[in-house]
């Protein structure tokens, strides 16, 4: 992962490449955290309160994805650089005990056709941005500011049982990170164009950051659509 020969003179796909490389780093400490903690023992007493934390998880990863989408306009120097690793490092391991939760309360069939839905849906998500011209920054916006009130929403299953209501914010909080998962492959390829070769390093980590945002979000929704909600 040592990224420090990296110039300007790779082409937009290897550097693509790299992001994707550091999103599936991040997935990866996520998935192996999980496991630790459900070896351990210790899960298996908290496995009653899986769906409250898992409705929490998602509070808090809309929370970071609205953070982040509002500070990206701001200029990026070094020592956010080191900040974005160590913290896309950390939270990945944050993430995994979270998501311990899931994984030891769902099928692992059911996980894994969500994690492989996933990844199906991002590459198309990749495919779109790679073959249009817009730069969904309108799209974007709106998606952002309905942020606030999908929390409200995720808030609110946390105190009634209402199917319905669940599959329609699910459904919506899908929609919302297409939207910026669309908005954020633009962003990328925007940002390599007009990033000088001393901050490639720290932009493939930021790249990484904000798509493992979009990837987990997008992962949740899948796989709350799909699994028993009860």
């Amino acid at each position: 992962m040592d990224q420090k020969m990296l110039t300007k003179q790779m082409n937009y796909e290897k550097f693509l490449s790299e992001v994707i490389k550091w999103v599936f780093f991040g997935v990866g400490i996520t998935a192996i955290t999980s496991l630790l903690v459900i070896f351990s023992g210790i899960i298996y007493a908290l496995i009653p309160f899986y769906f409250p934390v898992l409705i929490i998880s998602v509070i808090i990863e809309i929370a970071f994805v609205w953070t982040l989408n509002k500070k990206v306009d701001k200029p990026i120097d070094e020592l956010s650089f080191a900040s974005v690793k160590r913290f896309f490092i950390l939270y990945s391991i944050v993430n995994g005990v979270i998501f311990s939760f899931i994984l030891a309360s769902v099928s692992i069939y059911i996980t894994a056709l969500a994690f492989a839905l996933t990844c199906a849906y991002f590459g198309l998500l990749y495919t779109i941005t790679k073959y249009t011209t817009s730069s969904f920054s309108n799209i974007a916006k709106v998606c952002i500011s309905v942020l606030p009130v999908m929390i409200i929403g995720y808030i609110i299953l946390l105190f009634i049982q209402a199917p319905m209501l669940y599959y329609i914010i699910v459904f919506l909080d899908l929609l919302i990170f297409t939207g910026i998962t669309l908005y954020d492959f633009k962003m990328i390829s925007t940002m390599y164009e007009q990033s000088s070769e001393e901050y490639l390093e720290g932009l493939i980590l930021f790249c990484a950051f904000e798509l493992y945002l979009d990837f987990v979000n997008i992962f949740i929704d899948i796989l709350m659509l799909i699994m028993d909600n009860n």
